[in-house]
């Protein structure tokens, strides 16, 4: 077996690969600030809600293995998380240290309320398990901050 060399060149291109690699861990982000309609392709980011205007966010038909996480960034007006399409449902609940609320069937939307006391850092995770429900967990300030409606 013999020693092989490594010169100055191959060691900075070995560094920079890890530098990339090290970025693609980064989870990806989008922050809305105005009526969004959010697609397939942003699946997996951290959707952060600034609630500074009053906005809904709609999501994407849904489609199994899609999965949204929302954090309200700022608190000073409603935002609403709207589903694609009524044929499909919201499935779990949002907690809070003094209640929950649990979806039902009728349910089309998540509403951040401001009124009820949503505060920064109330946050919803959403996947779809089976092409027509959302599944939800969530953690809010309040049992009125974060609700379906």
């Amino acid at each position: 077996m013999g020693t092989k060399r490594v010169g100055w060149a191959r060691i900075k291109s070995l560094i920079n690969e890890n530098q990339n690699a090290l970025q693609m861990r980064k989870q990806a982000t989008k922050t809305t600030t105005a009526n969004t309609t959010l697609t397939a392709a942003d699946s997996g980011k951290i959707i952060f809600l600034d609630g500074s205007t009053t906005h809904d966010v709609t999501l994407p038909s849904a489609a199994t293995g899609l999965t949204f996480t929302f954090w309200l960034v700022d608190a000073t007006a409603d935002v609403d998380i709207v589903q694609a399409a009524a044929t499909e449902d919201f499935v779990g609940n949002i907690t809070a240290h003094n209640g929950k609320d649990t979806a039902s069937a009728s349910d089309t939307k998540i509403i951040f309320d401001q009124s009820g006391g949503a505060a920064v850092g109330d946050w919803v995770q959403l996947a779809c398990y089976n092409g027509d429900d959302w599944m939800v967990v969530g953690l809010s300030n309040t049992a009125a901050a974060v609700v379906f409606g």
